[in-house]
């Protein structure tokens, strides 16, 4: 095995522990390390004979690159940590007066506002700042300097939720500012072009192609996610397209083709790409799966030059230690290590699965040699290349994907199948027409509607293949997560038996039988007479009641990283569940309303009851236009309103106020057995009275505290009068105070046990004969 590869494991090896480790493991690491490649030497220099017989010189070997790269590592992750860590960990928790060069484009948030890197002044070692600006930001551009005064935090907390979304790219600080900036000066230096460049190619793409295809265009050219849609992008994720279709390794491997076919193939030509290739990459983001396939490929056109062949596996090897090289915190990084690991599986296991699949049909095909025959066995091996390529990526990078995404899919082998050619024409269709639209814009809206064509046929495909039922599966649920571990336990079976086709098929079977009987045991109630589930979606509320078989939604919104929608879904489908018997809508606000398309688009709903009260942005018409092209009823709560789910009974009650839309939102109460659960939406402490007034409420047990803790709702009467011993707050990340002190001291003063969703994720408390139990997701 080559020595690069193993020193270069060391050094990831360390590094990772380095990013996810306890505080303080670099010295013990850098001692182990030292140890191991220090006893690997002295076998090698003083027991090269003896152990050569045996094969264990070969391991020496090994372990001493292994332990020299990890020693290596070290010394380096400490230093580099030093010099640009810790500068900005010094920072953070202060609000400072600051000043620095833009490096992105400001883009706006999904909650108003803008946000956009910035570099501050103090030379090369400098922390950059991911800034997040209330307004009066959005007329930037890279080069400007600016100085402005903001609040800094780590960056691997973002809304409350740990991440190191930002420390993989080397941003360690977020600054929240609620002022606009001073401009200074600007400056038109290189490093600015390629974020100016991707700027006017977005622009072209947005002014040729037409709103369907518009954002597909740019998430393939320049990696921009920010324009598709929440149902769009569920859809790639479900269906296994999520990598393909964004700007990867893949896109470069497509420009690498392009320019040898333009140089006939000579490599020595074709090297004078790279610069190109940098550029671009740096163009789409600098992403690690980008600078992974630049380097591999410059490797392979340098190849010739050197009178050396290419060996992937080295080139590997190379790139991740150069990234790491370059940062340390880049392992962190959830793109390198999926585009990592897709690349392993590549080369370790598709030639020969794709050769497995070929063999039986090429020697059956070479029987019969008429031209019919000899297609259809072309058209079967670019499948099958195309499958089993598919499944080696997938092979280390999914059980990656299932520990940070929480699915699997099962169909990403037809889908890449299906939209793979489509991504590639694609993909170089919409470079030339953004390109030439920069230059010449009607030029390009002449030929945008042609490659759109490629784009609309991605999105059907993506779109039906992710609206499958079964298209991915939620390793939440126990069952689920057991076929995924039996999958793996498969290829160990295959591998041992793959020289025997007929007793690789035992294995085959009992795998096919055994996710058959995950998806049935699945299916089954895994709740008592009455479940109820505050769904952890960040600032909003979505809480999911369960009885008998029935299910029920009140509310579906939020401000978290995944849609609510998504949420809810993914949380019935754990159980196996893919239809909901009632939505319940208090209000249409968006943080309990946001995420019902994409509800609607993933579930099966019977009915909608919602408040008859006026809307803003047309919520209530698109609601509406949902309902009826699902079939949904949809019924008007204008009095109190029973409804039957199950073991329990759901009473909505109509609105008691009027004015804001809070004031006009409904409250439903769910009952089973002796337990009762109080839903109050954002009602004020007004209308809670006015409830009380009005209507006969027996005492709860629980309550789900109005408004996410506001100190405006649950007033001291509903308290003293319902006397729950339960409550549950619906809260995340903002900047509203939520939850407010009064509220948590009233709840406490009473000996109400608190739950929240910010701090112990999603709530369920399960009712039981024998009582009642209360489960949180984070322990």
């Amino acid at each position: 095995m080559r020595k690069l590869a193993w020193f270069t494991a060391g050094f990831a090896a360390v590094c990772l522990l380095g990013c996810f480790g306890p505080e303080g493991c670099l010295l013990p690491c850098g001692l182990a390390a030292a140890v191991m490649a220090l006893a690997a030497l002295v076998l090698r220099l003083f027991s090269r004979e003896r152990f050569s017989r045996k094969g264990l010189y070969s391991a020496a070997r090994r372990i001493l690159a292994i332990g020299l790269g990890g020693l290596v590592a070290a010394g380096w992750f400490a230093g580099w940590t030093a010099l640009f860590r810790a500068p900005a960990d010094n920072l953070a928790g202060q609000t400072l007066s600051l000043a620095g060069t833009v490096t992105s484009y400001p883009r706006e948030t999904s909650i108003g506002g803008w946000y956009m890197t910035i570099s501050l002044d103090g030379g090369f070692t400098a922390p950059d700042v991911m800034v997040y600006a209330s307004s009066g930001w959005g007329g930037l551009t890279p080069g400007d300097r600016v100085a402005f005064t903001a609040r800094l935090e780590h960056s691997d907390l973002l809304y409350g939720d740990e991440t190191t979304y930002y420390t993989g790219k080397g941003i360690f600080l977020l600054g929240y500012c609620n002022e606009g900036p001073e401009l200074l000066s600007h400056s038109d230096h290189i490093r600015y072009w390629p974020a100016r460049c991707a700027e006017a190619l977005r622009n072209s793409l947005a002014a040729a192609f037409d709103e369907a295809t518009a954002p597909l265009a740019t998430a393939v050219t320049i990696g921009d996610k920010g324009d598709l849609s929440d149902e769009l992008l569920t859809s790639l994720t479900r269906s296994g397209a999520a990598h393909t279709v964004v700007v990867s390794g893949m896109h470069i491997s497509f420009l690498v083709a392009a320019a040898l076919a333009l140089t006939r193939h000579r490599r020595r030509l074709a090297i004078a790409f790279v610069p190109f290739l940098i550029f671009y990459a740096l163009m789409a983001g600098g992403t690690p799966s980008a600078f992974r396939a630049v380097i591999m490929q410059t490797v392979f056109l340098a190849a010739p030059i050197f009178k050396r062949e290419n060996d992937a596996p080295t080139s590997l090897s190379f790139a991740l230690l150069f990234l790491l090289v370059c940062s340390p915190y880049s392992i962190a990084s959830v793109s390198l290590q999926l585009s990592f690991s897709s690349i392993a599986g590549i080369l370790l296991v598709s030639d020969p699965l794709a050769m497995w699949m070929i063999r039986p049909v090429q020697a059956f095909c070479k029987k019969r040699a008429s031209k019919l025959w000899h297609l259809l066995y072309r058209l079967y091996f670019a499948g099958a290349v195309s499958v089993a390529t598919s499944l080696g990526a997938m092979l280390f990078a999914e059980p990656l994907l299932c520990f940070y995404f929480h699915q699997m899919s099962l169909v990403f082998p037809l889908t890449n199948l299906l939209i793979l050619w489509a991504v590639s024409v694609f993909f170089l269709c919409s470079l030339f027409v953004g390109t030439l639209g920069i230059f010449l814009p009607a030029g390009a809206a002449v030929i945008a509607p042609i490659a759109g064509l490629f784009g609309r046929y991605i999105i059907w495909v993506v779109t039906a293949i992710g609206g499958w039922k079964f298209a991915a599966l939620d390793t939440g649920n126990f069952y689920y997560l057991l076929c995924l571990i039996a999958i793996y336990l498969f290829l160990l079976v295959g591998l041992v038996f793959r020289k025997d086709r007929l007793r690789l098929a035992i294995p085959i079977g009992c795998l096919v039988l055994l996710l058959a009987v995950s998806l049935a045991l699945s299916r089954r109630p895994v709740y008592g007479s009455l479940s109820v589930t505050a769904l952890d979606v960040g600032q909003g509320a979505s809480t999911a009641i369960l009885s008998d078989g029935y299910t029920c939604l009140v509310d579906c919104g939020g401000n978290d990283s995944d849609n609510a929608g998504n949420t809810a879904a993914d949380h019935f489908a754990s159980m196996g569940i893919r239809k909901l018997d009632l939505l319940v809508l208090t209000h249409f606000d968006g943080d309990h309303y946001n995420g019902v398309k994409q509800l609607f688009a993933r579930m099966d709903i019977d009915q909608v009851a919602i408040p008859d009260v006026e809307t803003e942005y047309g919520r209530m018409e698109a609601l509406l236009q949902l309902a009826e092209e699902e079939g949904a009823i949809v019924t008007y709560v204008t009095s109190q309103t029973e409804v039957t789910l199950g073991q329990a009974e759901l009473t909505l009650f109509p609105p008691l106020g009027s004015g804001t839309s809070n004031e006009e939102g409904l409250f439903v109460l769910c009952s089973a057995e002796d337990f009762d659960v109080l839903i109050t939406g954002d009602a004020d402490s007004f209308v809670e009275k006015m409830l009380l007034k009005y209507y006969n409420i027996p005492d709860i047990e629980l309550l789900m505290v109005g408004h996410h803790g506001s100190s405006g709702s649950t007033c001291e009467e509903l308290l003293d009068e319902l006397r729950p011993e339960l409550a549950v707050i619906s809260v995340g990340y903002n900047t509203y105070g939520h939850p407010s002190d009064r509220v948590l001291n009233l709840l406490t003063e009473r000996n109400i046990h608190i739950y929240r969703t910010d701090t112990m994720g999603s709530v369920t408390i399960e009712v039981r004969s024998d009582g009642y139990a209360a489960q949180t997701q984070n322990g």
